[in-house]
């Protein structure tokens, strides 16, 4: 009796295994504060504080991620010339599609219907070179710039294999309420007095006016712009500084 009951213990602990295994597998993509493009990041790297997108800081290692419309995807991609790299200090080792046949990946992905430029080099600032990976992605939901970047120094701490993988799961998401915008401003906004909300601005300020129009041209409505400042002024340069402001 004791001979089927450890093969059935075994048996399940295989399961829970096999079971977990798929779940740490299928991590869903990381969105950086006030962005609409997300990704899983490689190992070891987390949400920076200071820039959009991920970073391990004991490698000096980094993600960063600029999102633009989809009619950016053409102009960028024309720009990205290895002479024109070049004046960035940037080498060019290889160019091409992240992936070759986008119609095979599972309808779930964002690349299935997205164009891709994968360019990887080397880009040297100074006595500093750097392993650089950058993929240009655009889609009818978007378009995504994405710098992975490395010291070759600690290049054996990220491969390309690992890089790759991560710039796979790239994703889209739709665009935050005008709620969930305000939610992450460092401040909240109670009585607004008849104005309305008709444009967040990251995660530092709030566009608001009064009427119909969400484009004010020749200051046919009023606004008011309610913004967080680096630092506090004097208290002999409040006025000066309230009048910068506008």
């Amino acid at each position: 009796m004791g001979l089927p009951k450890m093969k059935i213990r075994l048996g399940l602990s295989l399961a829970i295994l096999l079971v977990s295994g798929g779940l740490a597998g299928a991590a869903e993509p990381v969105f950086p504060k006030g962005t609409l493009v997300g990704v899983v990041p490689p190992d070891g790297m987390v949400e920076s504080a200071t820039f959009s997108g991920f970073e391990d800081r004991s490698k000096a290692a980094s993600l960063l991620i600029i999102e633009m419309p989809p009619q950016a995807y053409p102009q960028i991609e024309a720009g990205f010339t290895d002479a024109a790299l070049a004046t960035k200090g940037i080498t060019v080792e290889s160019r091409g599609p992240l992936v070759a046949d986008p119609k095979s990946l599972p309808e779930s992905s964002a690349l299935r219907e997205a164009q891709t430029l994968l360019v990887i080099g080397k880009q040297s600032a100074g006595p500093v070179v750097a392993k650089k990976w950058i993929l240009l992605a655009g889609s009818a939901k978007g378009t995504a710039l994405i710098t992975v970047q490395i010291p070759e120094a600690n290049a054996g701490d990220l491969s390309d294999e690992a890089v790759r993988k991560s710039l796979m799961t790239l994703a889209f998401r739709a665009p935050p309420s005008t709620q969930e915008q305000l939610a992450g401003l460092p401040f909240k906004l109670g009585d607004l007095a008849g104005f309305r909300v008709v444009k967040v601005i990251g995660n530092t300020a709030a566009v608001l006016t009064e009427g119909d129009k969400d484009v004010v041209e020749s200051a046919s409505q009023p606004i008011f712009v309610v913004g967080v400042s680096p630092g506090t002024p004097r208290e002999d340069d409040r006025g000066q500084f309230a009048l910068r402001s506008l």
